[in-house]
């Protein structure tokens, strides 16, 4: 019986002992595919990239277990072929390519984890908003453009964690050729922002007003976060309660407020606030960050988010307004909600079209 001595793959037949090798390369060329998706706004690129996330996870999971032991990757539904092709042995030499059953992701890391020692063992959860998006994009077309951008980090991090248990395995491992020089800064990037604490933004109500109050007063002046209101600098019992009635009167309002405010938390504690309020097609932005948190990047991340909730909306343009002397909002402006800063008297403004 005729020995199988190549294994077809997307980049041609690789010797059988390449194998490992071969589904690194494609695990690499996959996640470099999913971060190249992230500048396109088409639709069909959502679904590439959700693709491309899934794959890349997958075959990297391949490349580990076949390292160690060829036979790992045969799936629990394999039969006779894939048995004795992983042998090395067709029961048909003529047969151009026999039916393969091999593991799928979630399967892999299962494998994985048992073929491992426990300090080196990869966390399942990584790869469930990898495999739901992935499967949704495959199975009914649709992909949300924040779930794959989490998906995304996702994966940059499995990449992380698989890289490390391949050093601990004295397998080949390196982070910067995994992503290219070309990809590599987007990469650390995202790898950065998911080991920082976590920002969120959560709706304001009666609930988390006092916190946001609490957070302006310890760490913000007044002028910062309000209106001018008359009195001696600082936080007097009239500015304090100013405060609480305008959010009450923009945001809470029981029948017609004007805008969506939210708590900005770090690590669970409140830090700030944002809004977006409509005008027609536009959706005007606003960020106040306390003091301490300045200058961490959490404004950058708050204003994407924020440009993620204006599109949800439908409108056309997001916007926001500061002043020339703000250099941090006129940063965020350009880095976080992508818009260019056009300074016109003692305005700031800037405008980013949504797609």
């Amino acid at each position: 019986m005729a020995a199988l001595h190549k294994w077809p793959t997307a980049f041609g037949a690789v010797e059988y002992e390449r194998l490992p090798a071969a589904l690194e390369e494609l695990a690499r060329a996959h996640a470099r595919r999913a971060l190249a998706s992230t500048e396109s706004c088409e639709p069909l690129a959502l679904i590439d990239q959700a693709v491309s996330i899934g794959a890349c996870a997958e075959a990297l999971l391949k490349a580990v277990l076949a390292a160690i032991d060829i036979h790992l990757v045969r799936g629990q539904s394999a039969g006779i072929e894939t048995t004795l092709t992983l042998a090395g042995r067709p029961e048909q030499p003529d047969r151009p390519l026999p039916d393969m059953w091999t593991v799928g992701a979630l399967e892999a890391a299962q494998v994985l984890n048992r073929a491992t020692p426990a300090c080196v063992h990869l966390p399942e959860a990584l790869l469930t908003r990898i495999v739901t998006v992935r499967d949704s994009a495959v199975h009914m077309g649709f992909v949300d453009r924040a779930e794959s951008e989490r998906a995304l980090a996702d994966l940059v991090v499995l990449v992380d964690r698989v890289l490390s248990i391949r050093r601990e395995l004295g397998q080949p491992a390196d982070w910067a050729a995994f992503w290219s020089p070309k990809r590599l800064d987007r990469a650390d990037v995202i790898l950065r922002a998911r080991t920082e604490p976590v920002v969120e933004l959560i709706e304001l109500s009666e609930d988390n007003l006092p916190l946001l109050l609490d957070a302006a007063v310890a760490d913000a002046d007044p002028l910062e976060v309000m209106a001018p209101v008359p009195g001696p600098p600082g936080w007097t019992e009239q500015r304090k309660e100013a405060f609480l009635a305008f959010h009450r009167d923009r945001a809470l309002h029981p029948t017609c407020p004007n805008e969506r405010t939210f708590v900005i938390t770090v690590g669970g504690l409140v830090v700030g606030a944002a809004r977006l309020e409509p005008h027609g097609d536009d959706v005007e932005a606003g960020v106040w960050i306390g003091r301490s948190r300045r200058g961490q990047g959490v404004g950058g991340r708050v204003a994407a988010r924020l440009r993620e909730l204006a599109a949800r909306t439908g409108a056309r343009r997001v916007t926001a307004v500061t002043t020339p002397d703000n250099i941090a909002a006129r940063r965020i402006i350009h880095s976080g909600l992508g818009a260019r800063p056009h300074v016109e008297g003692d305005e700031v403004t800037g405008a980013a079209e949504l797609c």
